[in-house]
């Protein structure tokens, strides 16, 4: 009979014997098992040989096709692309309700609203988005600099 540890490990499910989903099995293609009595009352505990799940000896051209398969699926996209453009749209619809509020106070006291929307757009058009800065050549303007 084999053993492992301090666990016989056997063929076949004994009669009143069951299977212990509690604890996980330390030796491979195993499950324990117990004689079904509690630990204060005499338990005994084995291992039962279970089959492999799926087969670890795969011939050579099986994994040749595997691989092949996985290098025609399509591109996932990475993850922190798909964050980033979540982040974006939710920084967007902030900004809008954010407008949508200064529009709202602008209305209250009597102020142009278009001359609100002109500023916002000059703050923009001084965003150079064509010419990429090189490291020290950014320079931070100022709010009132655009307004100016």
């Amino acid at each position: 009979m084999e053993k492992y540890r301090d666990w016989n490990i056997l063929e076949s499910l004994p009669d009143g014997w069951v299977i212990d989903n509690t604890a996980g099995s330390p030796a491979p293609n195993t499950v324990f098992i117990t004689n079904g009595k509690s630990v204060l009352n005499g338990q005994k505990r084995a291992l039962l040989k279970v089959k492999a799940k799926r087969d670890v000896f795969i011939p050579k051209n099986e994994i040749k096709q595997v691989v092949a398969k996985n290098e025609t699926t399509e591109q996932i996209p990475f993850p922190a692309k798909t964050v980033n453009t979540l982040a974006r749209k939710k920084f967007q619809e902030q900004l809008l309700k954010e407008i949508h509020f200064d529009l709202m106070v602008c209305e209250i006291e009597g102020w142009d609203k278009t001359e609100y929307i002109k500023e916002l757009q000059k703050l923009l058009n001084i965003i150079d988005v064509k010419k990429k800065k090189k490291g020290n050549d950014f320079k931070q303007q100022s709010l009132f600099d655009a307004l100016t």
